[in-house]
């Protein structure tokens, strides 16, 4: 496809019915656009990233981003990445980074449920408790979120779709899911989130004293492994298989050959469906 036709296709580009005009909307350019056309349209647009383990007044290092949304979200990443420590962990045969997944969550999360209307500046805070991210949101409650019992809503729809399509997001939730998941590994304890007007994310960087770091591993046969994940309490997803070290297309045939053998049971539809041995 042209570039014309990929911005169709995410929605960035279409008619607006109220005017009759044709053109891009304020989802393209924070995605794509250029750093003059956002900070004409978002003025108050940025995220701030600070570390805070010495300086506790200041800071020990800072990053301020005002770029468009995938250029951010490299540039936040990296500053995660550079001022937090990694863990090694496997997965099979493949070495997982809990790290990563925590800085990916959080970073897409603080930029993509973002309200851009809000002159409340974003914010990436890394001491020696915890990660932490806050970013102005349309909240539908206020309050702790309880992964077992939130049904997320998108705020800005359209920028996460294109965040799926091009890798750095999956449905809607399994984000949470995911973040939690990691966070155990990487520390042993949850995550806080509090939606609310100001969104805010926590991740403990202190591990309980007695914690003790092991290996985590999955069988190497895939089949074996599916049948192992869909016996927990929260069932199996073809994500937990990608996530194993597997490719998408092999997961799904593993799920389906084992539905059709009667040793899977799928439960829901869509992006929420769940396979239980």
């Amino acid at each position: 496809m042209t570039n014309r036709q990929l911005v169709e296709s995410a929605g960035f580009y279409g008619k607006d019915f109220a005017t009759g005009k044709t053109g891009f909307n304020l989802a393209a350019v924070v995605t794509l656009g250029k750093d003059e056309v956002i900070r004409s349209l978002c003025p108050t647009y940025k995220t701030d990233a600070l570390v805070r383990v010495e300086d506790t007044e200041r800071y020990d290092d800072r990053l301020t981003v005002a770029t468009n949304l995938l250029d951010a979200y490299q540039l936040l990443a990296e500053f995660g990445r550079k001022h937090l420590p990694d863990r090694f962990l496997l997965s099979g045969d493949f070495a997982t980074s809990p790290r990563d997944v925590i800085i990916r969550e959080l970073v897409v999360n603080c930029l993509i449920h973002r309200e851009f209307t809000s002159p409340f500046v974003a914010k990436m805070i890394v001491d020696r408790k915890a990660l932490r991210t806050e970013n102005a949101s349309r909240a539908s409650f206020e309050g702790p979120l309880d992964p077992d019992s939130f049904n997320p809503l998108p705020k800005n729809p359209l920028i996460a779709s294109f965040f799926s399509y091009v890798g750095l997001a999956e449905e809607l939730g399994s984000g949470t899911r995911e973040l939690f998941r990691n966070s155990r590994l990487y520390t042993g304890r949850d995550p806080e989130l509090e939606e609310g007007v100001i969104f805010r994310a926590t991740v403990p960087l202190e591990a309980p004293s007695t914690m003790e770091y092991h290996v985590i591993s999955l069988p190497d046969n895939i089949e074996t492994a599916a049948l192992q994940l869909a016996a927990r309490e929260e069932g199996l997803r073809t994500s937990d298989l990608v996530e194993a070290g597997h490719s998408r297309r092999t997961a799904q045939r593993a799920i389906r050959d084992l539905v059709d053998a009667g040793k899977l049971a799928p439960e829901g539809n869509g992006p929420s469906r769940v396979y239980r041995a």
